[in-house]
């Protein structure tokens, strides 16, 4: 369960959440699988809080990061290269080639 912050009141915590449940969530509300209040919660709780906002943006750009990988293509083998060179070079040297 979470706990309330030293000098968040009741009302405050329910408004705007907490560190450690926005830290729990983050994951889910970068996908966008939050709904309702929750979301709405974590989301407040962003906008109020400097600290998790930076944290969440850090979670944002190592996610774009993990996601980009998966896009790029492998670099070539230079054996491939080495390969493609020597069969163009034999092919020169055969007849009608």
């Amino acid at each position: 369960s979470s706990r309330i912050q030293p000098g968040v009141t009741g009302i405050g915590y329910l408004l705007h959440g907490s560190h450690e449940e926005t830290e729990r969530l983050m994951s889910e509300h970068a996908e966008g699988r939050l709904r309702g209040y929750t979301r709405w919660r974590v989301s407040r709780h962003l906008v109020k809080c400097e600290m998790c906002r930076a944290l969440y943006q850090s979670f944002l750009e190592a996610l774009r990061g993990l996601r980009a990988l998966g896009r790029q293509a492998p670099p070539p083998k230079p054996e491939i290269a080495d390969s493609v060179v020597a069969r163009i070079r034999a092919s020169e040297g055969e007849p009608g080639g």
